[in-house]
This record gives C-alpha cells, sequence and structure tokens, in this order.
C-alpha cells in the first residue's frame, strides 16, 4: 500500500526526535559536501580562480561536483546523489529510521527551500561539467563557482538553526542506539557573505 504523505511541517514544528535525527545527518551531509563536493572551489582565493587555467578550473568542478566521495558509503557519486539521500526522507520519498521505527516527514521550510534552490542551480551546471565544451565552461565556471559557495553558507545557516531549535528543546540529548563520534569538520568556519552584485558571467 502507498504510503500517505504526511500534512507538510516547518523544522520548527517537528517532533524533537526527528529534529534530532534531522540534525544528525545534515551534520554528516554537510561535512561530506564541505568535504569533497566544494574542496577545490572553497579553498581558491578569488585572486587564484582567476588566474587559474581554465581546464584546471574544470578539473576541479569535475572533481568536486561529480566525483564526490561519500565517506559513510565509500563509493564515487555526484553532489546530487549525495544531498538527496538526505532529501529524500525531508521529502518523504523515503523513511526516516528512527529507534528502529521507520518514520514518514514532510518538511516544507524556507531555509531547507534555500538550499534545494542551490542544490537545483548546481545540477542544470552537471551537463557543462560532463562535457569537453571549455568555451561553454569559461561561460559559467564564475556563476557556478558564486552558486557552490553560496550552497556553503545557506548549508552552514541552515545547521545553525536546526542546533538552536535542538537547544530550545531544553532537557537531555536523547540516548543513541550506536556511538556516533562529532565529525572532524563538526564545526565548519561561518563562510563569507557573497556580494551578490559582483557578477563576472559577462567577462
Amino acid at each position: 500500500m502507498p504510503v500517505t504523505q504526511p500534512e507538510p511541517q516547518t523544522l520548527a514544528q517537528v517532533p524533537f526526535k526527528v529534529l534530532d535525527e534531522t540534525l544528525r545527518q545534515l551534520r554528516g551531509t554537510r561535512n561530506d559536501i564541505i568535504r569533497y563536493a566544494v574542496w577545490n572551489t572553497r579553498n581558491l582565493t578569488d585572486d587564484e580562480f582567476n588566474h587559474a587555467d581554465d581546464r584546471k578550473l574544470l578539473g576541479y568542478f569535475r572533481q568536486d561536483l561529480l566525483e564526490t566521495r561519500f565517506l559513510s558509503k565509500g563509493r564515487r557519486i555526484d553532489l546530487i546523489q549525495l544531498w538527496h539521500w538526505f532529501d529524500d526522507q525531508m521529502t518523504g520519498t523515503e523513511p526516516m529510521l528512527i529507534a528502529g521505527q521507520e518514520v514518514f516527514v514532510n518538511v516544507q521550510d524556507k531555509d531547507l527551500e534555500k538550499v534545494r534552490k542551490r542544490i537545483s542551480e548546481i545540477q542544470s551546471f552537471l551537463p557543462t561539467l560532463r562535457g569537453d565544451d571549455l568555451e561553454a565552461f569559461k561561460r559559467v565556471k564564475y556563476k557556478l563557482r558564486r552558486t557552490v559557495l553560496r550552497l556553503t553558507y545557506d548549508l552552514h545557516h541552515l545547521f545553525k538553526r536546526l542546533e538552536k531549535y535542538r537547544k530550545n528543546f531544553g532537557g537531555p540529548a536523547v540516548p543513541r542506539l550506536e556511538n556516533v563520534p562529532h565529525d572532524v569538520v563538526a564545526d565548519v568556519p561561518e563562510p563569507p557573505l557573497i556580494d551578490e552584485h559582483d557578477e563576472h558571467d559577462e567577462q
């Protein structure tokens, strides 16, 4: 029998057990994105990016966005697949497993939508990255970089907001069935704000 879609909820409305598991999974997803899906782009300064060889930049983006390594799976996947392993649970496409029970949720939230929008924007660039048209890449490289950097900012904002909600519940943390250590990059520095008017696309 098909699963009935739950009523939409914001992240501020979900029960604590759902919020806690969402935060745990978002931490892992965000950390994998920071470590692998945006690594080269995030660690290049503006000056380094502006003066880098375009063929090298294309290789960086391909490595980051098309060959993301998902830590717990040990596979090579693209950024879209990585995100959907998390977001399919937020949309009720896949169940969330909490204390051995399958829970379906339907989260419609403004900050989550911002991340979804960034992911969708990045997905629109993937055909260019999969091709070998260097001129086509040159036309989109600045816009693609800004979109990737904005994704890190939006993920950071979403994660901090969930942490705030969790603290607002108060009381002790829910005991875990498994020992999940804090990830090395659990405290990712907040990305710098990006100048929305810094349009290089026409260059």
